[in-house]
């Protein structure tokens, strides 16, 4: 059996809540997960971004054109957090059989913003240069560890977990798992607790998760 050890180096996760709900199970979910990996001396950041004020993409090309984003909202520093953090997990309720309006405007924003904005190879030479995704760099979150998991009623959390699943594979990040879908049922706050399978299933995870970070960063 794997002992864990004091980490060597502050190990930074930065744990994303995309409920449009304070006080939500996906906030719950991430505070059992949050005390689990600090007995591992993992710290952990829980942000809800139903707090935060998020803006649209406009769709507006000018992160491809001249290297800048004219939205300056709280997404900005939560993204400027995941590029500082060694791990990062994306929490979400099923909406609709997928990820929340919050949790979508993230990864799709995000992935411009960890590809074009901030690699440093980019950085400042994208003016008067039509950028192309022939000569994309890799991803400003390449080598960290992800972990996605989705709270549901009943259906949909494996559409949304592929959702989440996949901004992690394109973004060059490790991603873990556990003996079955990172879904977890319940409606009512605190429900989720009553979901045996998916509290085992939600520890394994973190123990993965807590596993991997420390064998890379501790």
């Amino acid at each position: 059996m794997f002992v864990y050890r004091e980490a060597i180096v502050a190990i930074k996760v930065v744990a994303i809540s995309g409920s449009h709900r304070k006080n939500s199970n996906t906030e719950l979910a991430l505070q059992i997960m949050s005390k689990s990996l600090t007995k591992i001396g993992v710290e952990t950041e829980i942000v809800i971004l139903a707090d935060k004020k998020i803006e649209h993409c406009r769709a507006c090309d000018n992160c491809k054109k001249i290297g800048k984003c004219p939205i300056d909202d709280d997404l900005v520093e939560i993204m400027e957090k995941m590029i500082a953090a060694q791990g990062i997990i994306l929490a979400c309720p099923v909406y609709s059989f997928n990820i929340t309006p919050l949790m979508q405007e993230l990864i799709t924003r995000g992935n411009r913003y960890f590809h074009i904005l901030t690699p440093p190879a980019l950085k400042g030479n994208l003016k008067g240069t039509s950028f192309t995704y022939k000569n994309i760099p890799s991803s400003t979150l390449k080598g960290k560890v992800g972990m996605a998991i989705t709270i549901a009623r009943r259906a949909g959390g494996g559409m949304a977990l592929a959702n989440l699943f996949n901004f992690m594979l394109v973004n060059d990040m490790y991603i873990v798992g556990s003996c079955y879908e990172n879904t977890i049922f319940g409606e009512g706050r605190g429900e989720i607790i009553k979901d045996m399978e998916g509290m085992n299933i939600l520890n394994r995870s973190t123990e993965n998760f807590g596993l991997l970070l420390t064998r890379l960063y501790g």
